[in-house]
């Protein structure tokens, strides 16, 4: 198992019921390729409460990642829907459960922000 992909799951699992997710129910099952190896976490939410196993079972949404790209994803770095939209991530089945799963991943890191904040600043 990865760092970040590993310690996303785990902090995941950790968060218990999500208000935002309050409406959401459904199964995704996350397929991280490295290789010819595939590792596999299964998110259940149920009205806003979350948890994370390592079952492989069918799900709603199925998502594909090769490795680089889902540690990007997990960490903030890559957008989930842009690198969906790219096609660095496959989905199979229902793939408006992942509007609200982006609810769950982490946003850019700070610098980013402050530097597009200037930016913006400086075109006004």
């Amino acid at each position: 198992m990865t760092e970040t992909t590993g310690a996303f799951f785990e902090a995941l699992g950790r968060r218990g019921h999500q208000p935002l997710l309050e409406k959401i129910s459904g199964t995704v099952r996350f397929e991280v390729v490295d290789g010819k190896r595939v590792e596999r976490w299964l998110l259940t939410v149920d009205k806003g409460d979350v948890a994370v196993s390592r079952k492989n079972v069918r799900a709603d949404c199925t998502l594909r990642a090769d490795k680089a790209v889902f540690e990007r994803v997990a960490s903030g770095k890559m957008n989930a829907m842009a690198a969906t939209l790219r096609g660095d991530i496959a989905i199979d089945g229902d793939s408006a459960l992942l509007v609200p799963f982006q609810r769950l991943l982490p946003g850019p890191p700070r610098r980013r922000r402050r530097l597009r904040a200037t930016a913006a600043g400086r075109r006004a």
